[in-house]
């Protein structure tokens, strides 16, 4: 038996469907048609839905649906109230898996299909009805809305031929079906929750949002004038690089900082993401670029019901983790964008995440002592501290915050392969102090580098590095390979199939889930009986990772009953831009007063 034919018998239906539709930024779908063929009985449904809700043909849960990026589908299927489906195979998701790592030409459907030979149409084609359907919406001719089904019904007969090819791929690997059934179902349903997140959208403070938005110009010019008072970057209100690097020096961490291929410091936001927590002025320069550098308000995307949407893009990173945007998201901006969350008398928004993620993952997939006892202590970090003899017996996080700090930042860093000389950086200390602290750890939690070590060397030899639900990533000859890729990815990856878990038990169990972050899920909750609900939230997020990892990880609740609120230095920052939107409105009340 084939897995199609493997397949076929399973479900009762098994449907290939693409939709077409507008979605304007910030704003859920607005459905134009839909095509859906039955590769059981090779029947064929479609339907145009402009100023119709037709009833939906195929059962939810005894249907295995095929799509090219479920969240796009099953967004319109919910926007339609036909509800989510079960099984979900994404072929987009399901061509990730296959070659992650070795390919760099995408995964549209057609960048898809062109690796199996199949024929498409044209990309100039594809274009051109997009943009009539964006373009032209709602008001459509009669030769352009039979055009539109044609295009809508051949993304459907690509996406078959690609799907029955990628069945094709996996059977030559594993004649185990079910389990690539269930790993495939698994990520597919993620893919199918993340549709109802961003349907949900992040509840925003929309008086905050407002008074920053209309205000902005004028904080842009206060914020140059800050950031010039501390760093001196800006030459008459622009960015002058020379003055940048003359910083870096002062800093002393001009030599360690990358350079762009002309060897000038880099300033792109991934660098200074990294040096931000070395550095606080590089992290006000980020702060202060963010919104400098923008021409409207970034960090959220605001639509008609108030709520920030944008897409998740799970499985957008390496690992499978989300990449979210910078500019559409409070979660991928700068944290002090996240103030702009907020919520009514009536709601809470939960803030849950997983305590020590990290350290747990390490300890539970390498089975160190050392690491087991340090996560077991209830704070790795201390504990560390202590064992290398740091600090006293007895030391807290309130009685040793600084020496807690570092041998955080330490047991992180060294986790992913970091080097004494990155350690350096990291901690803004000397390299004979980073090199003792990183043989230290190294020396404590010995079982653990060689298990890192010995899932690298594995993975060499075997082309890929794999999750436990069979996500991969493939070790190519292309270039250098990064060991501190290899060591980080398979914490990050399980770290992302925990996540994915959690969301979908979540989802499940009728919680509104506003956003999935890292190690973190954000919920919308009412308030009245809350206490129940959260402690069933921290139940299945802790049972989300005891099903990847084998290992329960305790939930940590910060409850934000307005607005959000973050820690000290994050929040500190946030204040001082709000006090530049009060004495621009100060300013404007009293020139309106002449």
């Amino acid at each position: 038996m084939t897995l199609l034919e493997f397949i076929l018998t399973w479900f009762e239906h098994v449907v290939v469907f693409d939709f077409e539709y507008r979605q304007q930024e910030g704003n859920n779908p607005e459905p134009v048609c839909v095509s859906c063929k039955d590769l059981k009985t090779g029947k064929s449904w479609k339907q145009w839905l402009l100023n119709r809700k037709p009833e939906f043909p195929y059962p939810l849960k005894e249907t295995l649906f095929i799509c090219h990026n479920a969240v796009a589908e099953v967004s319109c299927m919910l926007e339609l109230g036909w509800g989510q489906p079960d099984h979900i195979w994404d072929t987009m998701i399901q061509e990730k898996k296959l070659y992650n790592g070795l390919y760099n030409d995408g995964y549209s459907l057609l960048a898809s299909c062109k690796r199996y030979q199949i024929k498409t149409i044209t990309t100039e084609l594809k274009d051109k009805w997009r943009e009539t359907i964006i373009n032209n919406y709602p008001k459509y001719t009669k030769k352009e809305a039979a055009g539109i089904i044609d295009y809508n019904e051949s993304d459907v007969i690509e996406n078959e031929k690609l799907f029955v090819a990628q069945l094709k791929v996996y059977e030559s690997r594993s004649s185990n079906f079910k389990q690539i059934i269930s790993q495939a179902t698994f990520h597919g349903r993620s893919m199918g929750v993340c549709a109802k997140i961003e349907r949900n959208g992040i509840p925003i403070n929309l008086k905050l949002h407002n008074e920053l938005k209309d205000n902005f110009e004028e904080v842009k010019k206060l914020e140059i004038e800050e950031i010039n008072s501390i760093c001196d970057i800006y030459k008459d209100e622009k960015f002058n690089h020379n003055k940048f690097e003359a910083l870096l020096k002062r800093e002393e961490i001009y030599n360690n900082w990358p350079k762009t291929k002309t060897g000038k410091a880099a300033t792109d936001d991934r660098t200074l993401y990294r040096w931000q927590e070395v550095n606080e002025k590089i992290k006000l320069y980020r702060n202060a670029k963010f919104i400098i550098n923008s021409k409207k308000l970034r960090g959220v995307c605001i639509g008609k019901d108030g709520r920030s949407r944008a897409s998740l893009n799970m499985f957008g990173q390496i690992t499978g983790r989300t990449n979210v945007s910078t500019k559409l998201n409070p979660f991928g901006a700068p944290r002090r964008m996240r103030n702009l969350i907020g919520t009514n008398r009536k709601h809470l928004l939960v803030y849950a995440d997983w305590k020590s993620q990290e350290a747990v993952i390490q300890a539970a997939l390498s089975k160190d002592p050392e690491m087991i006892s340090a996560v077991v202590s209830g704070d790795p970090y201390i504990y560390t501290a202590i064992q290398v003899g740091a600090a006293p017996e007895g030391s807290t996080k309130i009685s040793r915050p600084k020496i807690r700090e570092i041998y955080k930042q330490s047991f992180l860093a060294i986790a992913y392969g970091q080097t004494p000389i990155g350690l350096q950086g990291k901690l803004g200390c000397s390299l004979s102090e980073a090199s003792f602290i990183h043989n230290q750890l190294e020396t404590l939690f010995d079982k653990y580098f060689k298990w890192n070590r010995g899932i690298i060397a594995q993975g060499s030899l075997k082309g890929y590095l794999e999750s436990v639900f069979g996500w991969r990533y493939y070790l190519t000859s292309r270039g250098k390979i990064n060991p501190r890729r290899l060591a980080n990815w398979p914490l990050q990856t399980q770290g992302s199939e925990i996540l994915r878990r959690a969301i979908i038990d979540l989802d499940n169990a009728g919680f509104e889930i506003s956003m999935p972050v890292h190690d973190a899920v954000l919920i919308h909750l009412k308030r009245k009986g809350c206490a129940a609900k959260i402690r069933q939230i921290k139940k299945i997020m802790s049972e989300a990772a005891n099903k990847v990892i084998s290992w329960k990880i305790p939930v940590d609740i910060k409850i934000i009953r307005d607005q959000y609120r973050q820690d000290k230095d994050n929040q500190k920052l946030w204040d001082k831009l709000y006090e530049k939107i009060l004495k621009v409105k100060r300013r404007c009340t009293n020139i309106g007063h002449l």
